[in-house]
């Protein structure tokens, strides 16, 4: 394959003209071996490669990373046996990437690689360029061979925490720091503890870490958490299990729009309300097409959105009807207005809404001392527990609110769940006060 432009996480286009490889596996030293059996294999699987040492140390970090490979290698085959696609798999070269966003280290990510790619497990595939939008591009792309797939079957994994960072920055698109506060490390941490008894459970796979990552040093910005099952799909994850119980996706209805709705104190209804993204005065805008404009109005930070976006594209909303929708859409829903506010003290774009998010989700799991994993705006949660865990998320959002002087809001949620492998949603109402 030529070169291409590369971006490390993945993504759609960038530039018209400008094809970008999106790597849906991008490694990271996310598992390890969950028992003494799949060590062993792992060991002999290293000593094939020619990797293990003499440094206990090091061939730790080589179990880590070659587990996460294994799973990574697996997550990709099922992809491609339910959308297609090829095992390819990112794979940064940039020493600075290993040693900020993990203690694993260039060395021995180095190392492992040139193993994999010596002895036939994988091939050089895409060449990382300049990155278009960060200037950074690192990450390369490499084709698993298909007989790695059975390498890793029949293994148990489970997550490490030793080599992860509990917190990272992205400063202007790049990693800059490894611990960068101690309290709210350990506020992480504590989540992991809770998980860690309690793992998020699919197949041979125990997951119970998640790194949190913040956008700015003042760690306002962003602060979402990052791990195994937050890129896994939606009909996977309603599989996993807990303790042995089924699952249910507790998910908060358009949390952007509801927290934006909050702070401006103005919300295109009154009272109670299941969707904010289906209000009657709207008829004849699909609901999808709502939800790409107004999401993408916050993701710029400004109302009047006038160029595509990836949202706006996916729904197939051109530039005339982008302008028809638009001009509909503000004055309905005029917490847009506060958009505006660009140079005031609270801007509310949506890595600053993705914080309290973030924030609110954390005090729930807090609160309930529960085995409850954070998903963005949902919380995945024994399915006999869901409608509790979304009662307490509506009175901690609504307290959340007063806290900090804004219309105090009882979000709407859903609850997802699997009957007989398909997916059932129940909605509940949320209210805006009269």
């Amino acid at each position: 394959m030529k070169p291409h432009h590369v971006k490390l996480t993945s993504g759609k286009d960038l530039h018209a003209g400008h094809f970008v490889a999106e790597f849906k596996e991008t490694i990271a030293p996310w598992f390890e071996p969950a028992t003494d059996a799949t060590e062993a294999k792992i060991d002999q699987l290293l000593d094939g490669l020619g990797c293990l040492s003499d440094r206990p140390s090091s061939n730790a970090k080589l179990r880590v990373l070659l587990s996460s490979f294994l799973l990574q290698a697996q997550r990709l085959q099922d992809r491609i046996d339910r959308k297609g696609g090829s095992l390819l798999i990112g794979w940064p070269h940039d020493e600075s990437y290993w040693r900020i966003r993990s203690q694993v280290g260039y060395k021995v990510a180095k190392k492992l690689r040139e193993a994999l790619v010596e002895h036939g497990w994988m091939v050089h595939a895409v060449k990382a360029e300049r990155d278009l939008m960060r200037d950074d591009g690192n990450c390369h792309g490499y084709l698993i061979s298909d007989d790695v797939i059975s390498k890793g079957s029949g293994l148990q994994f489970q997550s490490n925490r030793d080599l992860i960072y509990a917190t990272k920055i992205k400063h202007k698109g790049k990693a800059v720091n490894t611990k960068v506060d101690k309290a709210i490390d350990k506020r992480t941490e504590a989540l992991w503890d809770i998980w860690g008894r309690s793992p998020l459970t699919y197949g041979d796979q125990k997951m119970s870490v998640a790194t949190r990552t913040f956008g700015d040093k003042a760690l306002k910005k962003g602060g979402r958490f990052y791990g195994p099952w937050t890129t896994m799909p939606k009909a996977q994850r309603l599989q996993c299990t807990i303790d042995d119980r089924q699952v249910a996706e507790v998910d908060i209805t358009a949390s952007h729009p509801t927290l934006l709705m909050s702070i401006s104190g103005k919300a295109p209804f009154q009272g109670e309300f299941t969707d904010p993204y289906q209000i009657p005065s709207l008829d004849g805008i699909d609901r999808g097409e709502i939800k790409a404009v107004i999401n993408s109005a916050i993701g710029a930070g400004k109302p009047v959105q006038t160029q595509q976006t990836r949202l706006t594209r996916a729904e197939g909303i051109g530039k005339e009807r982008l302008a028809d929708i638009r001009k509909i859409i503000i004055p309905a829903y005029k917490c847009l207005e506060a958009l505006r506010k660009k140079d005031s003290k609270d801007e509310f774009y949506s890595e600053h809404l993705a914080w309290h998010e973030v924030e609110i989700m954390m005090r729930v799991v807090e609160t309930l001392q529960q085995p409850i994993f954070i998903l963005h705006d949902c919380l995945i949660c024994q399915r006999d527990t869901a409608k509790d865990v979304g009662l307490v998320l509506q009175n901690t959002f609504t307290s959340y609110c007063q806290e900090n002087g804004w219309t105090p809001i009882k979000p709407a949620f859903t609850i997802e769940y699997l009957t007989e492998n398909t997916a059932v949603e129940d909605p509940y109402e949320g209210e805006f006060p009269s």
